[in-house]
């Protein structure tokens, strides 16, 4: 991971700030980056790459990395309003193990027989409700990198089940490895917090 970080540091350095700012849709003034993640903000600072959030520490290095692809790989290209399983991303067959059972089972047994509970925590996430399956929430990851989450209900022979589904232009902003990053932590981010409790 200090590898992949010190790469995206120096890719960052040589990049133009304003073509960055363009096709990631994040606000460059100041020699600084302000972009959005889930219900957080953060901003880079512009060439060196620090990255921070108000009012926070700075970022596990694996966010750092993440924020830092995002920055370098967003091409512009806006979302699709098409929503792609994982296993259909480039790559995501050989990644679809461990997303299922890192990512979406420990999600299911938390929060799939909990409606209410999964409700709470996607507004908390400033989750914007989405009518699919028994509840869905979509959530903006990044200025033009829209995720779901879906809820299914278990019924009489059908355990409940819960899955994540990517806009169909996400590969044109990350590559699925910090695209299952993202997922990753969306997974945590619903699984704690003051939503669960009552």
């Amino acid at each position: 991971m200090k590898l992949a970080l010190k790469e995206a540091l120096r890719r960052l350095s040589e990049a133009d700030p304003q073509a960055i700012a363009w096709k990631s849709g994040a606000e460059y003034a100041l020699g600084r980056f302000s972009l959005s993640f889930f219900n957080r903000r953060f901003q880079v600072a512009f060439p060196a790459g620090e990255v921070e959030e108000e009012g926070h520490r700075s970022p596990p290095i694996w966010l750092h990395v993440t924020v830092l692809h995002y920055l370098l790989t967003a091409d512009g290209t806006t979302p699709a309003d098409r929503w792609t399983a994982f296993r259909e991303l480039p790559g995501g067959n050989a990644l679809l193990g461990n997303f299922e059972l890192n990512t979406l089972a420990p999600l299911t047994a938390a929060l799939g027989n909990d409606r209410e509970g999964f409700r709470r925590a996607g507004l908390a996430l400033d989750g914007y409700p989405m009518g699919l399956g028994d509840a869905s929430f979509r959530f903006l990851a990044f200025p033009r990198l829209p995720m779901g989450c879906i809820l299914w209900e278990g019924e009489e022979g059908m355990p409940p089940a819960i899955n994540m589904v990517f806009d169909a232009a996400a590969p044109h902003h990350l590559h699925t490895e910090d695209l299952a990053a993202l997922a990753e932590y969306l997974s945590q981010a619903l699984r704690r917090g003051p939503w669960l409790e009552g």
